[in-house]
């Protein structure tokens, strides 16, 4: 749902798996890890199953990137029994910081649930049937890499995106790239692996390198410019979550967003691509430019324990009074002054701890970053220090609790409420695992609906074999079992959309006067939030 300037540094190794042992040419799919792109260090035959196949592997068409071979993508793994030849991986390095357009989400996935939408619908405007090669990963290489090089006076070297593992689209290879090694890599283990009962696509080494990099790429490999970005969560409103996406939460989605509205995200990305070199060269060299990341980190680490301390219903401090204030009061300690108490000083504390005032007018507006951890510092700050001055005054007992001893009802309540619209992602880690042992979470291709809704350590056979999550092709979603709740965001056999049993209804919509924000919703703030790298 959202889009960033990020940047490559120079010297960055990355890798590039295929059947050709020759250095690539034209546009093509690189790699931050080598086990990702060994999965495509591939002989021709052992490419992907027919309705994935691509193009002849015939070499780049005039004024067009050259089509990625079979093997590239996607990452679908084959089950033929011929002998296994050679596949080769390329190792490269960035010649020249690297320009990307960043693209959240899983948006390397070839899936019906949403996650091109930004790709196709946003940037592109494409119509990409069932039939078109590779999930129409071609078409929208083309597509993408000559927006860079038409409309975007080539601003733009390539396009970050995420599956099993973080990607580049790279659009010239030869102008960004040199060749640091390319190496014969025997497949057959590959092919003996898909022959067990286990089916681990790539190996479970593979699945090792993508779980080291829940929390980010690493080494300073990615620079992602958290200031200046597009995201439709300012440009719409209640129709994003208007679909018919399945999860055990609500998805937004591009697909019933207005067409003018569309057309000024599209509009405001190529602003912000065209001014991208001015604005890097004055953060590279402006000391009080922000890292809105370790900002959004610093609030996530500091209030995620309490946060669930507070909420798990099987938490003591829910059944004490006294236990529950002296909570509240340790955590907000820093800033109340016993003496003169006023909540919105306090409340200002609170969030300067984290993030810095928003300018008062005529100051200019700032940034759509500042402004979004302002708001969830806000939400967090307020709700504690609401809930603290509840549990603390003396309320009629009808009114603050069902027990004298017990919290007030309504300070339960608002605790509660937060972490419904935050969801923060790291509630539902899964905490150590054994050595041999990973958190599964769902990636693309990969993934059922209960490893979204309840990530948990699972070792090589138990990982294998699981899908789902993604969507269905050309054969339309499963049946509804007799008696079950449908998932959250199917829509009914009426009108509107299905919301079973502890499905969240999507959050209030944005309002925006003038264009400054009005109230924020929580919903989108948290949305964001979780864009910013704080999660799977």
């Amino acid at each position: 749902m959202s889009v960033f300037l990020a940047t490559v540094p120079q010297g960055t190794q990355l890798y590039h798996g295929t059947y050709i042992s020759e250095p690539v040419k034209g546009t093509e799919w690189l790699a931050f890890e080598p086990e990702h792109a060994l999965i495509f260090a591939r002989p021709q035959e052992h490419g992907p199953p027919p309705e994935f196949h691509g193009p002849p592997h015939s070499g780049p068409r005039p004024g067009s990137p050259r089509p990625p071979p079979p093997s590239q993508h996607p990452l679908i793994a084959s089950d033929s029994d011929a002998p296994s030849p050679t596949g080769y991986l390329h190792t490269y390095a960035a010649t020249h910081p690297l320009s990307l357009l960043y693209i959240d989400g899983m948006s390397a996935g070839k899936t019906t649930n949403g996650t091109l939408d930004s790709q196709d619908h946003l940037l592109l405007n494409l119509s990409l049937g069932d039939r078109n090669p590779m999930g129409g990963e071609f078409a929208r290489a083309e597509g993408l890499c000559n927006l860079s090089y038409s409309l975007w006076n080539s601003k733009i070297d390539g396009f970050l995106r995420m599956e099993m593992g973080f990607e580049i689209i790279l659009c010239d290879f030869e102008k960004s790239l040199d060749r640091k090694a390319i190496l014969a890599v025997d497949t057959r283990r590959d092919d003996e692996d898909r022959h067990k009962h286990i089916s681990t696509m790539g190996g479970w080494r593979y699945y090792q390198a993508v779980a080291d990099r829940y929390h980010g790429i690493g080494g300073g490999r990615i620079a992602v410019d958290y200031e200046n970005f597009v995201t439709a969560f300012e440009h719409t409103g209640s129709e994003l979550w208007d679909n018919d996406s399945e999860s055990d939460v609500p998805m937004p989605r591009l697909t019933g967003v207005a067409d003018a509205d569309l057309i000024q995200m599209r509009d405001a990305v190529t602003s912000m691509v065209l001014s991208a070199g001015t604005k890097r060269q004055r953060l590279a060299t402006d000391a009080r430019a922000v890292n809105w990341q370790a900002l959004v980190d610093m609030l996530v680490t500091r209030y995620s324990t309490p946060l669930h301390a507070l909420s798990s219903p099987t938490s003591p401090l829910r059944s004490s009074k006294d236990a529950f204030a002296d909570y509240l009061s340790a955590l907000l300690r820093p800033f109340i002054d016993l003496t003169a108490r006023n909540t919105t000083l306090e409340t200002s504390r609170c969030i300067a701890q984290i993030v810095p005032p928003l300018p008062t007018p005529p100051a200019s507006l700032p940034c759509l970053a500042h402004r979004t951890v302002h708001a969830v510092a806000y939400s967090v700050c307020h709700t504690l220090i609401t809930a603290f001055d509840i549990t603390t005054l003396s309320l009629p007992r009808s009114v603050s609790s069902t027990s004298p001893s017990q919290p007030p009802s309504q300070a339960l309540d608002l605790i509660d409420a937060l972490v419904a619209y935050l969801q923060w992602t790291t509630w539902k880690q899964c905490g150590a695992c054994r050595d041999d042992e990973l958190c599964i979470v769902p990636i693309w291709p990969m993934g059922t609906h209960e490893e979204h809704a309840n990530p948990s350590c699972k070792n090589e056979s138990m990982a294998a074999n699981r899908g789902g999550y993604w969507g269905y092709r050309r054969r339309g979603p499963p049946p509804e079992e007799p008696g079950k709740e449908p998932l959250c965001g199917r829509r009914g056999r009426g009108t509107g959309m299905v919301h079973g049993h502890g499905c969240p209804r999507p959050g209030p919509q944005l309002r925006k006067q003038g264009g400054h924000f009005g109230r924020v919703a929580l919903a989108w703030v948290a949305a964001w939030l979780r864009e910013l790298g704080v999660g799977w």
